[in-house]
């Protein structure tokens, strides 16, 4: 006998609803659940050895425990509460941690401490072919300091807002995944039918995009067919996985600032480039280059600020980043997207010049330092600026790199890994924030949401559907002369009216040019909290 992961210690209930427990077991097992001096006899599906058990509404509150017995196995759920339960859906913006938005109401961050608001983050495994009947792994947890970091920021701040005002406990559901388009949100009958409606227009509206990295409505069949054989699935990660290790091991192992110990000694031979905090390097001899860049800079520092612990702030770099102050390691970023915000701790900075050193590794973009964001030293209110003029050397100039199979963006592997396996899972509503990678067919994108919000009614039951609008963008490097994701808001705008108790959150203007996940998810929560109390 063995328990869907959801129903864990911590979980929070959907108060005033029936709800469904769920696990497994063998096919001759009696499983009986208990709860608050009750108890209640589950149904077995012998065919695939799964149970199921429905315990009657419940009014809000808690502690309560939930057993769970088959002959002399038990398993108890403690800590348990009834409140109201969100599923939160979608792809980066809505599972966007706050961690990545701490330039946002930092204080209202730090201060945190609601016991009674959690979070169970459902683990991203792509699955194909199949879908999981229960799920494995993950956990609840509190939204305290030890764990509010990886909170979605979204529903951190309506989660805290809506506590502050009804007491109730908040329990929020992450399935968002960065980059899913909403085919890989859909089970393959869904895609299948859903995509029935317009394939003969499609086959003449465009061809294939060839790269692996993005969704692809012309290859969808021949993915569902290719990507159901485990074996090639595991080959290909495990070769990808190969390629993505020996590239940078490669540039590792060829970069002279790494062998020459640049963070430390900056080598006084040669003639330095010039690189201006922030620029990208579009448009520029270095556009297409991949491989390592040092950037360097001295600032002087006063030495009331060597004994703090002294804030360093890179923007937004592109690609990877090791960054180094006085030849210390105070940071480093795999990728693009984390805002880089390193804290020095006392000792590291001296009195009069310091020097920090970033080596850039460039190896999917056009590398550089993102504009309009935050450059300098912070300690406590005051500021050092880190823009304008740094040294800069080539380091290692690699071959470019192919991009790998991003699988769990490919049609239905979330659906089956992700939301069918806690279908039943008694909620108030869904909110989702999706859309931006589906931009390359916003003309199809409309039928495939509507039918996938059927879908998921289906598994959660036929609660709202609340809908945050695409944000404004332009680019990073490059900058667009037009906001790409125009034509998926106008999509959204006019399909809402055909979604049943469906709500289009607005957040057009809370966005910023040059960042594709604006931190301020504060007043995005904050939205997604009117719209509900309006439409309670």
């Amino acid at each position: 006998m063995k328990l869907s992961s959801i129903y864990s210690d911590g979980m929070i209930l959907q108060r005033g609803k029936d709800i469904c427990i769920r696990g497994t077991c063998g096919s001759d097992e009696k499983i009986i659940v208990s709860f608050s001096g009750n108890t209640y006899d589950a149904l077995v599906d012998t065919e695939k050895a799964l149970w199921t058990c429905m315990i009657p509404a419940q009014k809000e509150g808690g502690p309560h425990q939930i057993t769970v017995t088959s002959g002399p196995q038990s398993q108890t759920i403690s800590d348990v509460y009834f409140g109201d339960v969100f599923i939160l859906g979608g792809q980066s913006n809505m599972e966007l941690p706050v961690i990545w938005t701490t330039d946002c109401a930092y204080d209202e961050i730090i201060s945190a401490d609601f016991p009674l608001i959690r979070q169970f983050e459902v683990p991203k495994i792509p699955k194909f072919g199949v879908k999981d009947e229960i799920l494995e792994g993950g956990n609840w947890v509190n939204c305290d300091q030890k764990h509010i970091w990886n909170f979605s920021a979204i529903g951190f701040y309506f989660a805290k807002y809506k506590f502050l005002k009804d007491g109730v406990p908040v329990g929020l559901v992450q399935t968002a995944v960065g980059g899913a388009p909403v085919e890989s949100l859909m089970s393959e009958e869904n895609l299948r039918a859903s995509m029935g409606s317009f394939e003969d227009e499609l086959k003449d509206s465009g061809t294939c995009n060839g790269d692996k990295s993005k969704g692809c409505l012309w290859c969808y069949k021949e993915k569902l067919e290719k990507y159901s054989d485990p074996e090639y699935v595991v080959k290909t990660v495990e070769s990808d996985m190969e390629r993505q290790n020996s590239w940078h091991q490669n540039v590792d192992k060829n970069d002279p600032g790494l062998s020459g110990n640049w963070m430390t000694s900056w080598p006084e031979e040669g003639k330095d480039l010039v690189f201006t905090m922030p620029q990208t390097f579009y448009q520029t001899d270095l556009e297409t280059y991949k491989g390592s860049i040092w950037i360097q800079k001295k600032v002087s520092v006063p030495a009331s600020w060597c004994e703090k612990r002294v804030e360093l702030r890179l923007g937004t770099l592109i690609d990877g980043d090791q960054t180094y102050v006085n030849g210390k390691k105070v940071g480093e970023t795999g990728f693009k997207y984390p805002p880089r915000r390193y804290f020095m701790e006392p000792g590291t900075l001296v009195a009069g010049e310091n020097t920090i050193t970033v080596r850039l590794v460039i190896d999917t973009n056009i590398g550089g330092a993102v504009e309009k964001c935050p450059y300098f030293l912070k300690n406590g209110e005051e500021t050092i600026s880190l823009e304008g003029e740094w040294k800069m050397r080539l380091g290692f100039k690699a071959e470019d790199l192919e991009g790998q199979t991003f699988f769990i963006w490919s049609p239905t592997a979330l659906f089956n890994s992700m939301l069918y396996p806690i279908r039943e899972y008694s909620c108030k509503a869904i909110f989702f924030y999706q859309g931006e990678s589906n931009c390359e067919y916003p003309q199809y994108y409309g039928q495939l949401l509507k039918d996938m919000v059927k879908e998921w009614r289906s598994l959660y039951g036929n609660v709202p559907f609340y809908m945050a609008e695409v944000t404004y963008w332009l680019g990073d490097g490059p900058v667009y002369e037009a906001d790409p994701f125009d034509a998926v808001r106008d999509v959204q705008r006019s399909v809402i009216s055909e979604i049943p108790d469906g709500y289009l959150i607005p957040t057009y203007d809370l966005g910023a040019y040059n960042d594709l996940h604006p931190q301020n998810k504060k007043d995005v929560g904050l939205r997604f909290l009117k719209a509900f109390e309006e439409n309670m």
